[in-house]
């Protein structure tokens, strides 16, 4: 059924973006412009057609390792945004208008921070490059419907889903059509490479990460990565950045912490997989593993965090303690920490906690929205509110802080503001209808003058044009 409901969603959402495609522009050129209304669209739908780990820190780290790279990109057109999908397959593609995307499968498969970055680095070439813009102005003579069905069902993944979406779309012979060129990819990986060298990143992870999938190609036969159905050819990729490497006068490379990537990477795999399974798998693992290793302690890190979700409190805190033995100096376990006291009831410790890391990294997203929730819990409201509209400045398209903020301006006897932050929580979920719904609640009941009710309004006349547009 959930297969079923996301391949209704996926047509939907193509036959959505038709008219918008075509309108502008009879010989179909892709602007700018229109990237960006159609990234928009997709923007307000990626959580109904994506299981996207959203959890704070997964979302922060992931847009600030992007934003580095952006850094040094320079000016963009595009607001970018970075995802990580619950999906097992390894894959990682570029949406229309600066959306990027991550499965939890290839993360699982890197093995350090500029493996990621080099990913990462690669697809934002792309965009940058606007070769996905090329490839659907190329497809001027399949239907939009077409192009968009092949596009969402590689981005998928594997298996009978994706195939239902492409062959559905009519687009069996077509799907090569939306896949990048050699020289597509040349230019990719000739812009990471020079990106992850003025990051003082060695660009040869870029190779090690395309060596496992090219590895896997061969050796798992009849399986094919999603990532090669759009980005083909990792051998002749693999010789082409190693002769970067040979010819470039840069050497030498900074040394990076891993433990962010090491700890994001655990992050996903708890988030992305079952518990149960989890706990069986790693308490084998760390019975064989070396006591006092970091594998060990990032092991007993997922192993605590799959307790956790178990709602196994006393030996979550254990496993997590043999994880900050061996890391005493990282904060943010002192927040996972505070996480766990907050989830078990222990509401005291946990605000101590979450204070603390707060105090010390102001900038935690993570921290920050759980101590916001440790204030709910100890009926501190207005700062819990407070806390959360801080955050927004930091996350404005978070959805889940919308809701609590929601529902503690309900709380609080401010109606008017619980129905704002709701039309933005229905909005960034997807839900156009209850969006409007609740963004004319607002702007019915917000003071005439204020901001708040001309961002509603607004808000409702841009739900009218998709509306229209659909």
């Amino acid at each position: 059924m959930k297969h079923l409901t996301k391949l209704i969603l996926v047509l939907f959402i193509s036959a959505s973006f038709q008219q918008n495609l075509y309108r502008a522009n009879p010989a179909f050129a892709f602007s700018v412009g229109e990237e960006k209304e159609v990234g928009e669209q997709l923007l307000t739908m990626v959580r109904k057609g994506f299981t996207l780990i959203d959890e704070p820190d997964v979302i922060q780290y992931i847009n600030e390792l992007g934003q580095r790279t952006l850094a040094v990109a320079g000016s963009q057109y595009f607001d970018y945004h970075f995802f990580v999908i619950s999906n097992k397959e390894l894959n990682a593609f570029a949406a229309p208008s600066g959306l990027i995307f991550f499965h939890s499968g290839l993360v699982e498969s890197l093995d350090s921070e500029e493996e990621l970055v080099g990913v990462m680095a690669h697809e934002i070439g792309h965009v940058v490059s606007r070769h996905l813009a090329d490839r659907i102005r190329k497809t001027a003579k399949i239907s939009a419907v077409t192009m968009l069905g092949v596009l969402l069902g590689i981005a998928l993944g594997a298996g009978p889903l994706s195939e239902a979406i492409i062959a559905g779309s009519a687009a069996a012979g077509q799907s090569a059509a939306l896949s990048f060129s050699r020289l597509d990819e040349e230019e990719a990986d000739r812009l990471a490479f020079k990106w992850m060298q003025e990051q003082n990143l060695d660009p040869g992870e870029m190779v090690n990460m395309l060596h496992e999938i090219h590895t896997m190609n061969r050796y798992r036969m009849g399986y094919v990565p999603p990532y090669l159905l759009t980005h083909p050819g990792p051998d002749v990729r693999m010789s082409y950045i190693q002769d970067l490497i040979l010819f470039s006068e840069q050497k030498k490379y900074v040394t990076v912490d891993q433990f962010p990537f090491q700890r994001f990477k655990s992050r996903v795999i708890s988030l992305s997989r079952d518990p149960v399974q989890l706990v069986s798998y790693y308490q084998r693992a760390t019975a064989t593993m070396e006591p006092d290793s970091q594998a060990a302690a990032m092991a007993y890190y997922v192993l605590s965090q799959a307790y956790l979700a178990a709602a196994d409190f006393d030996k979550a805190e254990k496993s997590l303690g043999k994880t900050m033995a061996f890391f005493p100096d990282k904060q943010i376990l002192k927040a996972d920490l505070g996480i766990i006291y907050l989830k078990a009831g222990k509401f005291n410790e946990a605000l101590g906690l979450l204070q603390e890391t707060r105090r010390l990294e102001r900038s935690n997203a993570y921290a920050s929205f759980y101590l916001a929730q440790a204030y709910e819990k100890t009926g501190k409201l207005q700062a819990a509110s407070e806390l959360y509209e801080e955050l927004l400045v930091m996350m404005p398209d978070y959805a889940k802080l919308y809701y609590q903020l929601a529902n503690i301006k309900a709380k609080l006897n401010k109606e008017e503001e619980g129905f704002y932050y709701y039309g933005y929580y229905y909005w960034y979920e997807g839900n156009l209808l209850s969006a409007k719904t609740h963004f004319a609640r607002a702007v019915a009941l917000l003071p005439k003058d204020g901001q708040k009710k001309a961002d509603a309004e607004n808000m409702l006349r841009k739900i009218s044009r998709f509306e229209k547009e659909q």
